[in-house]
């Protein structure tokens, strides 16, 4: 008898137990919190690439500088030894015109470069 009072107790417990239902907005959270993850590993992947850029650019640079000093080492040193002399003008030194063009059209390919990745990581981004 005491069983049978159990049972009823149980059966009425799980009637009056309302059913689990989700938020109205379920999806609308769900997909919120997906695009808020995607946009931090974006900005990730960002955050990486312009590192590697900066750190390019600055092996670019240095690379560049030892090259200029190892091939026109001496020239430079006398152009610069002379350049602070005031009785005797330095017009003996003779640096290629071209390496200037060296100087300019690096930074403006870094930042092509820069801005092609960007591109790139903007359209594929989207998995």
């Amino acid at each position: 008898m005491n069983e049978a009072y159990k049972d009823k107790g149980l059966k009425r417990a799980i009637g009056e137990q309302g059913r689990f239902r989700l938020a109205s907005n379920f999806t609308f959270q769900t997909m919120q919190k997906v695009e808020e993850s995607l946009l931090l590993h974006e900005k990730k992947v960002e955050r990486r690439t312009l590192l590697a850029t900066i750190v390019a650019a600055l092996f670019l640079i240095a690379s560049g500088l030892g090259g200029l000093i190892y091939y026109f080492g001496e020239n430079i040193e006398s152009f610069f030894s002379k350049a602070f002399q005031f009785s005797t003008p330095s017009t003996d030194v003779y640096i290629p015109g071209f390496y200037f063009l060296f100087v300019i059209l690096i930074p403006i390919f870094l930042a092509f470069d820069h801005w092609m990745r960007k591109m790139y990581f903007k359209r594929h981004s989207g998995l």
